[in-house]
C-alpha cells in the first residue's frame, strides 16, 4: 500500500484523482463570487455551481462530478484568532445527478478514508438522521462498527436548499450522513453517544464535543422535495452533493490539532509572526498575540483569495465585506504594536502557498498588493480620523453614562472604525456602550445586506399566466422586422381587447425582433403596424416572463389577435449594436493594458453612446487612455469579424469567453468573438446585438474616465456617426474660442497659458491690496477701541472682500492691541460674514471666540462656531448685521467682565 497524502496539494491531487478514476468528471470549481447566482453574494460551497441541476432548471453536465471549490463565508468573521475558525477554505466534493446514491456514496467515503487516506478505524464516527437505516446499513456493510454510528435530529444530520424556519418555503431536502474524526479515542465510544442537560438541549458527543470530535466530511442525501404546507415527496431523481473540507483532513492527515498548524498556512503564519514580532512557535499559543498572528494570517490569505476573483474594497456588497476581512486585520495588528504596512507582505506568502492550484491568483499578484497596500493605507488614516470623531463624540456626550448604540454603528459603519476600539476609548473615559443597540443597528445593516444580495426570479405574472407560454420568441439577432401577432395588451394593469389612438399600453407578440433591454444595453425602439393602427414603440422591457413593448398608439387601435409587422427603428438598432460592439473592444484592450484583473462591473448601452464600469484602484492616466483608444481603433480599422455562437455554459468559460458575476446564465450560452487572426481578441458571454464587423465601429473615441466608488472606475465613450457628431462639435467649439481671444486654434493653448499668467500677476496685485487695505482697516479699529476692564474691545463693521482679509485684520489687531477681543461683520459676495477673536491671554481667562460668535449668528439669523482664538459664522441676510453685531458686543462684555473676576 502506497503512503497516504500528507500535504495539502497531495491530498487535493489524491482526492481528485480517486473520484476521477471513479467515473467523476473533473469540473472547475468556480470564482469566490457566484457566476449566475445573483442569490449570494459569494460561492459558499461545492453544490452552488449545481444548484440549477438540483432544482431541475438545468441538465445535469454529466452523471457524476468532482470539484475543488474555494469558498468564503461571512458567518464567523469576529472568531477568526481562535485555533479552527477561516473565512476561505477550500471544498473537496463529488456529486451524483441521479446515478449512485446512499449506498455508492458511503461507499466511495469508506474506501478514500481507511485505504487512500488510511485513517485508522478506530478513529472514525459517523452520525445519521434518526430513521435513516438505509445508510445505518451501507455503513455497517462498509465495516463501520455499530457504535461509530450516531443517530441525530433535525438539526444536525438534515440539508435543506432553502430556509427552513421560513412558513411556505419550498425545496429539495434531504437527510445527511457526517463524517468526524477522533482526537481521542482512548477515551472510549461511551463519550461519544449523545449527551444532554436536564432541558434536553445537547451537551456532548459526536457532533457537539468540538474538542475531541473534528467533522470531516458530510455526505447530503438529495431525495424529497418539500412542498409549501410542509409535506416531503420523493423526487425525480436522487442526487448527492458531498463537501469536505482540505483544510480539515490536512489537519488530521498531518497530525495537528489546528488548521492554522498545517502547511496550508504555515508560511503565512510565519510571515505574520515575523511581522508582529512574535515567536509563535516557542511562545504561548493561547496569548492575545498568538490570536493576532492567526487572524492577520487567516484574513490577508481570504483577502487575497477574494481580490484574485474580482472584488475589490468598498462600502457596499462584497466589497464591503472584503474590506471588514482587511480591516480587522489592520486592526488587530495595530492595537498589538504593529506599525509598518503588512497586508500586501502577507498577501505575497499566500500567493506562494496557493500558486500552484490556482494560477489566476499568482497572476493577479501585483494588482492584489497593491488593493491592499491602498486599502490599509487608507485605514490607518481612518484609525486617526476615527478617533478624532470619537473624542469629539464623548465631549458632546458629556454626562451620560453610554455611547449610544447608533453612533457607536455610524462609526463603524460609515468610517470604517472598529467597535472594539469604541469600546476601550469610551471606557477609558468612563462611558459604557449601549451594546443592544449596536447590535439593532447592525442586525439592521445585515438585513439591508442580505435584500442586497436576494435576488428574485423573473417569474410569469399572474397576467401572462393567462396567455400561455407561446409567445415572445426572440428573432432580432438576425433581423429587424418579422411578421408577428398580438398575443396579449396589457393596459392600466390588465388584460385589454384593444387599444386605441393616444392610449398607453403593453404588447406582448408572438414573435418578436425587439431587443428586450438587458446586458447593459437598451432596449429597442420602433413601430407595430397592424390593418387596424400603428403602436409606437418606446421602450422594450424583459418582465415578467415575457418581452414586453412600451408605447401608444399614434393611428388607428390595436386589437388582441391581429397579425401585425414588427419593425425596430434600425438606425437605434445600429447606434446600440455599434456601441455594445465598442464597449467590447474596449473592455478586451483594457485588460491588455491595465491587467487581466479588469473586469466588467456594469454597463450601459444606448445608440448615442456607451459606459461601462471596471475593477480597477487608480484613476487611468490619460496618456494610457489614448493608448487604449488607439489600439481599439486599430482593431477597427482591421475590420475584424464579429462573430457569435451558442454553446455549453462550461465549454464557453473553458475556452476563454468572460462571463460576468451579476448575470444568471442557463446550461446554453451565446458567446461574442472577435478574432484576431488566428487569435481571439475578445470573447465574452453576451446576449445583446452586436455588427459583424469591426469596421462597422467607424471611430471609438474616449470622453472620459472617472471614478464610481473605491477599486471601481467608470469609461464613457462614444462610436460611429455620434462620435463625427462629438469631435465636430468640440471642433467648432476650440474655433469659437480661439476667434473670441483673437488667435488660431493651434495657438490656443499657448495663448491660455498667456492668459492665467496675466490672472496669476493681477492676483498677486489684488492680494497685495487686500494686505494693504486690512492694514488700514486694522488701523482705524486700534484708533477707536473701546476698553472692559483691562482689556481692549472692538466691535465693528468692515469693508473687506473675503473671509481671508476679515482674519487677516483681526490678527494684525490682535499682534498690535493686547488684551484685546474682536466682533467684526462684513458683507461678502452678498451674504453678512462673522467673525470674533481673543488674544491668547484672555483665552487663558476663559474668553472664548466660538460662544461669542455663536451668539452673533443667533441674532444674525445663521450659524456657525470654531475655536477658543477665533471663530467664524455665517448669514443670509445682511439687514441683520447690526442686531447681530450688537448680541455680540453683549457677548464679548460680559466674558470680558467674567474674566476680569478670574484674573
Amino acid at each position: 500500500m502506497t503512503n497516504p497524502p500528507r500535504t495539502s496539494d497531495e491530498i487535493r491531487e489524491a482526492y481528485l484523482r480517486f473520484f476521477q478514476e471513479r467515473g467523476h468528471a473533473l469540473l472547475p470549481g468556480w470564482p469566490l463570487v457566484p457566476i449566475g447566482d445573483p442569490t449570494s453574494l459569494f460561492t459558499s460551497a461545492g453544490m452552488q455551481q449545481f444548484k440549477p441541476v438540483f432544482m431541475g432548471e438545468q441538465d445535469a453536465p454529466g452523471p457524476r462530478a468532482t470539484t475543488v471549490q474555494r469558498c468564503f463565508r461571512t458567518t464567523d468573521i469576529e472568531e477568526v484568532g481562535d485555533f479552527s475558525h477561516c473565512t476561505a477554505f477550500e471544498m473537496l466534493g463529488n456529486f451524483s445527478f441521479g446515478d449512485y446514491f446512499k449506498k455508492g456514496a458511503i461507499d466511495f467515503a469508506w474506501e478514500l478514508l481507511t485505504q487512500v487516506y488510511q485513517i485508522p478505524l478506530e478513529r472514525l464516527h459517523v452520525t445519521i438522521y434518526l430513521d435513516d437505516d438505509e445508510s445505518y446499513g451501507h455503513w455497517r456493510a462498509a465495516g463501520m462498527p455499530d457504535d461509530h454510528i450516531h443517530r441525530r435530529d433535525e438539526d444536525l444530520n438534515y440539508w435543506f436548499s432553502f430556509p427552513k424556519d421560513t412558513p411556505g418555503s419550498s425545496g429539495p431536502c434531504g437527510p445527511d450522513s457526517e463524517i468526524y474524526y477522533d482526537f481521542y479515542p482512548e477515551r472510549g465510544t461511551a463519550g461519544a453517544a449523545l449527551q444532554v442537560d436536564a432541558q434536553g438541549q445537547p451537551t456532548g458527543g459526536v457532533g457537539y464535543d468540538d474538542e475531541r470530535f473534528l467533522e470531516i466530511w458530510n455526505l447530503v442525501f438529495m431525495q424529497l422535495y418539500q412542498r409549501p404546507d410542509g409535506t416531503r415527496i420523493e423526487l425525480p431523481k436522487q442526487n448527492i452533493d458531498t463537501g469536505s473540507g482540505l483544510e480539515r483532513v490536512a489537519c488530521v492527515l498531518q497530525g495537528k490539532r489546528s488548521v492554522f498548524e498545517t502547511d496550508i498556512f504555515l508560511p503565512i503564519l510565519t510571515e505574520a509572526a515575523t511581522v508582529l514580532g512574535y515567536d509563535y512557535f516557542n511562545g504561548d499559543l493561547y496569548s492575545h498575540q498568538a490570536y493576532v498572528v492567526r487572524a492577520m494570517s487567516e484574513h490577508c490569505r481570504a483577502a487575497t483569495m477574494l481580490i484574485a476573483d474580482g472584488v475589490v474594497p468598498s462600502n457596499e456588497g462584497r466589497g464591503y465585506i472584503l474590506r471588514r476581512v482587511v480591516r480587522r486585520a489592520i486592526y488587530l495588528a495595530r492595537r498589538a504594536g504593529v506599525k509598518e504596512i503588512f497586508t500586501a507582505r502577507l498577501a505575497d506568502a499566500a500567493i506562494g502557498k496557493l500558486r500552484g492550484a490556482y494560477p489566476h491568483i499568482a497572476e493577479s499578484r501585483e494588482f492584489i498588493g497593491r488593493a491592499l497596500r491602498t486599502e490599509e493605507e487608507r485605514f490607518v488614516r481612518t484609525l486617526e480620523a476615527g478617533t478624532h470623531r470619537l473624542e469629539a463624540l464623548l465631549d458632546r456626550l458629556e454626562g451620560q453614562a453610554a455611547v449610544p448604540g447608533d453612533e457607536a454603528f455610524l462609526l463603524y459603519d460609515t468610517f470604517g472604525f472598529p467597535v472594539e476600539l469604541t469600546r476601550e476609548i469610551a471606557a477609558g473615559r468612563g462611558f459604557t456602550l449601549d451594546e443592544a443597540g449596536f447590535e439593532t443597528a447592525m442586525n439592521e445593516q445585515r438585513r439591508r445586506s442580505r435584500e442586497h444580495g436576494q435576488f428574485l426570479k423573473g417569474e410569469p405574472s399572474p397576467l401572462l399566466k393567462q396567455i400561455g407560454d407561446e409567445h415572445s420568441a426572440f428573432v432580432g439577432y438576425s433581423r429587424v422586422d418579422a411578421d408577428a401577432h398580438v398575443v396579449a395588451i396589457l393596459k392600466d394593469g390588465a388584460l385589454a381587447e384593444l387599444v386605441a389612438e393616444g392610449e398607453t399600453a403593453e404588447i406582448v407578440l408572438d414573435t418578436t425582433p425587439f431587443y428586450p433591454e438587458g446586458g447593459g444595453q437598451a432596449g429597442d425602439h420602433g413601430l407595430i403596424r397592424t390593418a387596424t393602427g400603428v403602436f409606437i414603440v418606446e421602450d422594450t422591457q424583459s418582465t415578467g416572463g415575457a418581452i414586453v413593448h412600451r408605447g401608444r398608439v399614434s393611428e388607428g387601435a390595436l386589437r388582441a389577435g391581429e397579425a401585425a409587422e414588427a419593425a425596430v427603428d434600425f438606425g437605434y438598432r445600429a447606434g446600440s449594436a455599434r456601441n455594445h460592439t465598442g464597449t467590447h473592444l474596449l473592455h478586451a484592450t483594457l485588460r491588455r493594458m491595465l491587467g487581466s484583473h479588469v473586469r466588467q462591473q456594469g454597463s450601459l448601452v444606448t445608440p448615442d453612446r456607451l459606459r461601462f464600469d471596471f475593477t480597477h484602484l487608480e484613476q487611468v492616466p490619460r496618456e494610457v487612455l489614448n493608448e487604449v483608444q488607439q489600439v481599439a481603433n486599430a482593431r477597427v480599422r482591421d475590420d475584424l469579424e464579429v462573430a457569435w455562437r451558442r454553446t455549453s455554459y462550461r465549454a464557453a468559460v473553458d475556452g476563454g469567453a468572460l462571463a460576468f458575476f451579476g448575470d444568471k446564465y442557463g446550461n446554453e450560452v451565446r458567446v461574442v468573438e472577435i478574432r484576431d487572426g488566428d487569435g481571439l481578441f475578445s470573447a465574452e458571454l453576451c446576449g445583446g446585438t452586436h455588427v459583424h464587423r469591426t469596421g462597422e465601429l467607424g471611430f471609438v473615441h474616449i470622453l472620459r474616465e472617472s471614478a464610481v466608488a473605491a477599486g471601481t472606475r467608470r469609461i464613457e465613450a462614444m462610436t460611429g456617426r455620434a462620435a463625427e457628431a462629438h469631435l465636430l462639435e468640440q471642433q467648432e467649439r476650440l474655433a469659437r474660442l480661439a476667434e473670441r481671444l483673437s488667435t488660431t486654434p493651434a495657438d490656443l493653448e499657448e495663448r491660455v497659458e498667456a492668459l492665467q499668467a496675466e490672472v496669476e500677476r493681477l492676483r498677486k496685485q489684488s492680494d497685495q491690496l487686500m494686505r494693504l487695505q486690512a492694514g488700514a482697516v486694522a488701523e482705524g479699529l486700534i484708533e477707536g477701541a473701546a476698553t472692559v476692564g483691562d482689556a481692549h474691545l472692538i466691535v465693528a463693521r468692515v469693508d473687506v472682500g473675503s473671509q481671508d482679509a476679515l482674519k487677516d485684520v483681526a490678527d494684525r489687531v490682535r499682534d498690535r492691541l493686547k488684551p484685546v477681543v474682536l466682533v467684526l461683520a462684513a458683507v461678502i459676495e452678498g451674504k453678512p460674514a462673522f467673525l470674533a477673536a481673543a488674544s491668547q491671554d484672555l483665552v487663558g481667562r476663559g474668553v472664548h471666540a466660538g460662544n461669542i460668535v455663536r451668539e452673533v449668528a443667533k441674532a444674525g439669523g445663521g450659524g456657525g462656531g470654531g475655536r477658543p482664538d477665533m471663530a467664524q459664522a455665517g448669514a443670509r441676510d445682511a439687514s441683520l448685521i447690526d442686531a447681530a453685531l450688537a448680541a455680540g458686543h453683549r457677548a464679548a462684555s460680559e466674558a470680558l467682565e467674567r474674566s476680569t473676576s478670574r484674573s
